[in-house]
């Protein structure tokens, strides 16, 4: 891993925290936020977490399409990411180790 990659995972973790500290932050203080300012606190990590995973799926070989159609039906079925990102990953090691074959 580079440290170009390193530098923006970790960014990218800290901008999660702090969206995520700064909601409870308005929210302790009783603000009351609705309409857009509430779904982009919420949809935010989702978003930035997209940001990062799709450059690698498209430039990611057949492999990689399988496991992500597999992770992405496996959290819509049970509603369990870290669910769905194990049995993706143990998808993608599988067929790349069937393409040896």
């Amino acid at each position: 891993m580079s440290p170009l990659e390193l530098a923006a995972i970790v960014g990218m973790a800290l901008a999660t925290y702090f969206t995520r500290v700064g909601g409870l932050l308005v929210r302790a203080d009783r603000l009351a936020l609705s309409g857009f300012p509430e779904r982009f606190l919420k949809n935010l990590p989702a978003a930035i977490l997209a940001a990062l995973v799709a450059p690698k799926i498209a430039a990611g070989d057949p492999s990689v399409w399988i496991a992500s159609l597999v992770t992405v039906a496996v959290v819509w079925k049970f509603r369990n990411t870290l669910l769905g990102v194990a049995i993706g990953t143990l998808t993608c090691a599988w067929v790349r180790w069937m393409m040896r074959m």
